[in-house]
């Protein structure tokens, strides 16, 4: 199966359709080339309906499988239009395939006081009601807003770790295979915890994205930049 994986959009829908149709390799009219779409949050910034709809047109016009999950930055509005698109995995899972899909949105509570925060408790009930779907998959994804804390896919510009120690703890108890990540923009890249391979996509808003390959058991992943 092969994804394309978009994270921190953060309202960048024009030219989308070009910029989606260079990552791919394929002119706008030749079919969407995935298998399916992974969008690991902030589709706006500060938006809501209006503002995810304008965005995501594009990318549900693609003819692909979509999963998604908001972000810390993406308001009620924003979140209730990927949940009305079907295509809303936070604190649930899906199977696509044999492939489960699981997700948390949002971010960990901050000083910043952003606009969707998800104490702790609250988090990891979440990520206990997605695995619970995903169960009999054979292979497990988790789509998270926030990357696993303590990685080098959540390290900030100051040097500060400002992942989720919820994610984190989940990834260590070998839940999932995969972890497909996004929120701190400078920290895209790769890292392991535990069994999981984990994927920062990077800001799209910033041209960054990646094409992740899943044979079996076997990760590849791509990086694109639009």
């Amino acid at each position: 199966m092969k994804l394309l994986c978009l994270s921190d959009l953060h309202g960048e829908g024009a030219g989308l359709n070009e910029a989606l149709a260079e990552i791919l390799g394929k002119a706008p009219t030749g079919g969407p080339g995935v298998d399916a779409v992974v969008l690991a949050g902030d589709i706006t910034h500060l938006g809501g309906y209006a503002e995810a709809e304008r965005v995501l047109t594009p990318i549900l016009s693609m003819g692909a499988r979509v999963v998604a999950v908001a972000g810390n930055m993406d308001g009620e509005g924003a979140r209730r239009f990927i949940a009305d698109k079907g295509i809303d995995i936070h604190g649930r899972g899906v199977l696509v395939d044999s492939i489960g899909f699981m997700g948390l949105g949002g971010g960990s509570p901050s000083p910043f006081g952003t606009p969707w925060e998800i104490p702790a408790e609250a988090a990891r009930g979440f990520l206990a009601a997605g695995l619970a779907d995903i169960a009999r998959a054979a292979f497990k994804v988790l789509v998270s807003h926030a990357p696993p804390r303590g990685t080098r896919l959540d390290r900030s510009f100051a040097g500060m770790h400002a992942g989720s120690a919820e994610v984190r703890a989940f990834l260590l108890s070998g839940a999932v295979d995969l972890c497909i990540c996004g929120h701190i923009h400078e920290a895209a890249g790769e890292d392991t915890l535990g069994a999981a391979r984990c994927v920062n996509v990077g800001p799209f808003k910033n041209g960054r994205c990646a094409l992740v390959e899943i044979e079996g058991s076997r990760v590849q992943v791509s990086w694109r930049k639009k």
